[in-house]
């Protein structure tokens, strides 16, 4: 999710669309032929009006996934899950998988710029960046006719939050508890008793944990990823820090509209230092400076200690761990957080672009709808098929009887559906429950930037970002020598022009709002 494009949220994105509905479409059925928004048994006209298309020609939707597509979702997709989406809306899906390195940049800003056909996640940065260059479909008009129940399902404020200039242009999945997304340590539950430790409440601890772990299992890596910073924020200020991208943060601490340039700050260089510290001394594996895919890898395997946690991700993370550990066991613990209330983003998990080239961007939207409509269509597109795929027992908790992974279920989860599996502890449901309630949310949240004014700012800050200061970041080079080469790099690029356009925009709505 928040979202930050770097690593952590590359390797693993922080999401989820878990459909419930409302008690109108509580036992809604998945047999209505009809498109959605319109009554049974009519069909859309074409013409101009975009909320009658005409759906009686069958069409194809491309979509862009960034995991692997497991046989039984392959199976799926060419029967059920295919006979579903041509009778609900008479069309017919292709599924492309890539790395999660090819999310918000990559292959997929390849594709977008060749005008390929086709629908994938966002954010709110990437979508800023692709909709100043016309690459992504203003899907305003079509909301309201063809997603009814994603807008009943979905809060408005998580729509309001991908609109630019008052249009459309992501529809936004999910509706769960977000707080405090990646400011948590996940940590092997099991590994941490193991070492006859209950709970981590500090760095020293975290690095405690680490120490008595290595020593017994010496093979195992520390940190499964390369970027702490959210992760770390409570040990290293004593702000309640939240970034709006790679170059600005906000104080939420704070009533005003400042916006602080992030690496001309002591807490940059406190953060810079220790995670070279970690990579120094063996926390983060020193073949991540070359394979960061691999760090996801080892986590997945149950090989590695500790990774950025969210509300979820315990229960997201664990079907993949216990495969290779049985006994695995996960939970999340914050680090010298002392009462700083968590920072919300939103109760969304990510949203789906549809590329601005799409004939048919209301069939998109169609299909985003069935993703939350109701109960029936969320159990099918998260588990699969009833009593094959999984069980439900008297209390609603589900049994998967297959490993195999549908849609992602992080992108799935949504309150109102979200089943939990037998396995999960009650006071983990009940901590969940509770965790939104310290939450604030942030002075940031339904602020879109528009980068027209320094889009050549952008790109070349982009490009000294991944050269020069993720290296510095991820603790693979020292503050000290690598910094200053890195500053004049990124003043070069426009750094000030930059956080000065984005400072006066953002000044601008913020008093809009008083």
């Amino acid at each position: 999710m928040v979202r930050r494009i770097t690593w952590v949220s590359l390797l693993a994105l922080i999401l989820v669309l878990s459909a419930c509905s409302t008690k109108s479409n509580e036992n809604g059925s998945a047999s209505s032929s009809s498109p959605a928004g319109t009554p049974s048994g009519e069909t859309p006209s074409a013409g101009g009006d975009p909320t009658k298309a005409d759906f009686s020609e069958p069409v194809k939707l491309k979509f862009v996934f960034y995991t692997g597509q497991s046989k039984r979702m392959a199976e799926l997709a060419g029967n059920e899950l295919k006979e579903l989406v041509k009778k609900e809306i008479n069309a017919e899906l292709e599924f492309v998988y890539l790395p999660w390195s090819e999310y918000g940049g990559g292959k997929t800003d390849l594709m977008l710029s060749s005008g390929e056909e086709f629908a994938a996640y966002t954010d709110i940065n990437y979508m800023s960046k692709s909709v100043s260059k016309g690459l992504y479909a203003d899907l305003t008009s079509y909301v309201d006719a063809y997603a009814p129940d994603m807008k009943i399902n979905v809060a408005a404020a998580s729509f309001d939050a991908f609109k630019l200039n008052g249009k459309q242009y992501a529809i936004p999945v999910g509706n769960r508890a977000s707080s405090a997304a990646f400011y948590s340590v996940m940590v092997r539950q099991d590994l941490l008793e193991e070492v006859g430790m209950q709970s981590i409440n500090s760095l020293a601890e975290l690095e405690q944990y680490y120490d008595k772990v290595h020593a017994k299992y010496p093979d195992m890596i520390g940190f499964a990823a390369t970027d702490a910073t959210y992760m770390l924020m409570y040990e290293y200020t004593d702000k309640n820090l939240n970034w709006i991208n790679n170059f600005i943060a906000v104080n939420e601490a704070d009533n005003d509209d400042k916006l602080i340039n992030w690496y001309d700050t002591p807490e940059f260089k406190a953060y810079a230092d220790l995670m070279n510290g970690w990579y120094k001394k063996g926390i983060i594996p020193k073949y991540a400076i070359t394979n960061q895919p691999q760090l996801f890898s080892d986590w997945n395997a149950g090989k590695a200690m500790f990774f950025p946690g969210t509300a979820t991700r315990p229960i997201e993370g664990i079907a993949g761990i216990t495969q290779a550990v049985p006994t695995a066991k996960l939970q999340n613990h914050f680090l010298s957080k002392n009462g700083r209330p968590k920072i919300s983003r939103g109760t969304y998990n990510t949203a789906y672009f549809v590329s601005a080239n799409a004939k048919h961007p209301e069939r998109y939207v169609a299909f985003f709808n069935l993703l939350q409509k109701n109960q029936e269509l969320y159990d099918f597109f998260t588990y699969g098929i009833k009593d094959k795929d999984y069980t439900l027992d008297e209390n609603g908790r589900v049994t998967k009887l297959t490993t195999d992974l549908f849609f992602d279920d992080w992108m799935m989860m949504n309150d109102k559906f979200m089943r939990f599996e037998k396995n999960v502890p009650d006071e983990f449901i009940e901590q969940y429950k509770q965790w939104d309630n310290d939450a604030i949310l942030s002075k940031t949240a339904g602020f879109n930037f528009d980068n027209t004014a320094v889009k050549n700012e952008e790109s070349k800050l982009s490009g000294v970002f991944t050269e020069f200061v993720s290296p510095i970041a991820s603790g693979f080079v020292d503050y000290e020598t690598h910094f200053p080469k890195a500053l004049s790099k990124l003043k070069e690029a426009g750094l000030d022009k930059y956080i000065a356009e984005y400072q006066k925009q953002f000044s601008a709505w913020y008093a809009s709002k008083s």
